[in-house]
């Protein structure tokens, strides 16, 4: 067998470190990459992804980037749009839109097929025990256990835009992860032994393609973020013990990954860019950071306050900006916070809820957050001398920063506005008084928020600015006061800043004034 190296070697170097990267090129629509611990295999869908057209194949390449053989499988047959493979004892499984299909990787000989009546895209398969294996269904969102001795089937879950699966044998947990409603809301739930499967929380919704166990403790996710796709995607690391996650940035349609628990290398189909992406995961830790920490702002502080209070920027692709902030929502109906990804908006009724991705923002503050400083305040502590003890340990006097505290709040006091109306809408100010508050009692949450230089005041507000969200995400609003004991507290300097005005014609047409910026300290305090 002929080996051809196409092996292209890419340098990235950001700040001060440097890494490479292997990248093999020449496939068509890859999709999922498998090993079983000594050879490697591409599947490759063809030119439609939905279509039995009899264009795909599976490749075979080699640990350190060399492609070995394209066509590797079928030697007879066909395959349609393979996507998800596993390999058990010699024979590699491939999800093939309806049916499942095993190769003896050895003699390249069919040994194995089954087709699911019902199912229209077979998406991704794994491994579970005693001869059976698991595939996710997407158009239904049904989960098959499969007994690869007998060839029946039997429906284990059901979970809508089921796409990556993954088992872990040692602790008897099936995960999966999904694309979700609107190809970007999606989540990653969990199941140990016949539990039912539960939705992990503290990771962002997205676009969720492959799953991978790193260890016993933690997953490696991949993340296309939305569809269609922008210019970046993301792989997310995911702890179950202390149930957090961490998001790295990659490029753009990266599918079904593959991790080498020896090596440590990710192995990543760049579905898109026909080509399959080979990166050490301590390499991607450590330079995918350059979206971290940029505060990016949309609309103008002075023009909300003003009475700019239509939406225009959809909570999608706010997301596409950071995890992490503070806006407003539509038609000024109560206070928005983004933390872990998800947007809460704080109703002037006291409702939170969560916004869909639809929902339009006139006036938000984001950043994908990552904190460089960490320190705890145990004491209990009001807001006044909380804030002084967070001013002096900010070295920077005229830098941004992001700021978290997470903790056991014995009381604080927020606010929020119920929604206008009728144009044209009133300034801020002069409607205080219909501002509705909270005193939100012995509840553990979240303060999320800023400090922000004079510099910006006009365009922001100086200061600090935080809003409040309960543990269990039903509280919240704009913070007015607060004591806390117990508390994390998180900042995050930011090196850069993002301004997105709207283009609206209202905005357009806005006419700024001095008083607008001299309104702000009335509107922040609530009085």
């Amino acid at each position: 067998m002929k080996v051809r190296n196409i092996l292209t070697t890419v340098f990235i170097c950001i700040g001060l470190s440097s890494f490479s990267q292997q990248i093999i090129n020449g496939f068509a629509m890859p999709e999922s990459v498998t090993s079983d611990g000594k050879r490697f295999f591409v599947s490759n869908q063809g030119q439609d992804v939905f279509s039995k057209d009899g264009d795909g194949f599976i490749s075979e390449i080699s640990e350190d980037g060399k492609q070995i053989e394209l066509k590797f499988l079928p030697l007879k047959g066909v395959l349609n749009a393979p996507k998800g493979m596993t390999v058990v004892n010699n024979i590699l499984y491939v999800a093939d839109l309806d049916r499942v299909i095993g190769f003896n990787i050895n003699t390249r000989k069919t040994v194995f097929e089954i087709t699911i009546p019902e199912a229209k895209v077979l998406n991704d398969i794994c491994r579970l025990e005693n001869g059976f294996i698991a595939v996710t269904e997407t158009v239904s969102g049904n989960i098959y256990k499969i007994n690869t001795k007998n060839k029946s089937f039997e429906i284990i879950g059901n979970i809508p835009t089921a796409n990556g699966i993954n088992y872990n044998e040692k602790t008897k947990q099936l995960v999966v992860c999904t694309n979700g409603k609107n190809y970007g809301e999606g989540s990653v739930y969990i199941k140990t032994g016949n539990e039912d499967f539960k939705e992990l929380p503290n990771i962002a919704n997205g676009f969720f393609d492959g799953i991978e166990w790193i260890d016993d403790n933690h997953l490696l996710i991949s993340d296309w973020v939305t569809f269609p796709v922008k210019d970046f995607g993301k792989l997310w690391i995911y702890n179950l013990s202390e149930q957090i996650s961490q998001a790295y940035f990659t490029g753009e349609s990266i599918a079904d990954i593959y991790y080498n628990p020896t090596t440590q290398k990710i192995y990543m189909p760049q579905m898109f860019h026909n080509k399959v992406i080979i990166a050490g995961k301590n390499e991607i830790t450590a330079t995918a950071q350059t979206k971290h920490n940029v505060l990016y702002n949309y609309g103008i502080i002075d023009a909300f306050i003003g009475g700019l209070y239509k939406g225009s920027l959809p909570i999608k692709d706010l997301k596409l900006k950071g995890d992490f902030g503070i806006g407003a929502p539509d038609m000024l109906n109560g206070e928005l916070t983004m933390l872990n990804g998800k947007a809460y908006q704080t109703k002037a009724t006291g409702e939170t809820v969560v916004l869909d991705n639809d929902h339009k923002t006139s006036f938000s503050t984001v950043t994908f957050f990552r904190a460089d400083t960490v320190f705890y305040v145990n004491n209990a502590t009001e807001q006044k001398d909380l804030l002084e003890i967070i001013a002096n340990r900010l070295t920077n006097k005229n830098a941004m920063y992001a700021i978290k505290i997470t903790g056991d709040f014995s009381n604080v006091r927020t606010r929020a506005f119920p929604p206008v109306k009728e144009e044209p809408f009133p300034v801020l100010s002069t409607i205080l008084d219909r501002q509705q508050f909270f005193d939100i009692q012995n509840t553990a949450g979240t303060l999320v928020g800023y400090h922000l230089p004079e510099y910006l005041n006009g365009i922001q507000m100086s200061g600090f600015h935080l809003h409040f969200l309960s543990a269990n995400t039903k509280q919240g609003g704009h913070v007015l006061g607060f004591k806390g004991q117990n508390l994390k507290i998180e900042i995050a300097e930011l090196k850069s800043f993002e301004l997105e005005a709207p283009t609206t014609k209202d905005f357009q047409n806005f006419q700024f004034r001095k008083k607008h910026n001299e309104d702000l300290e009335r509107v922040e305090q609530g009085k």
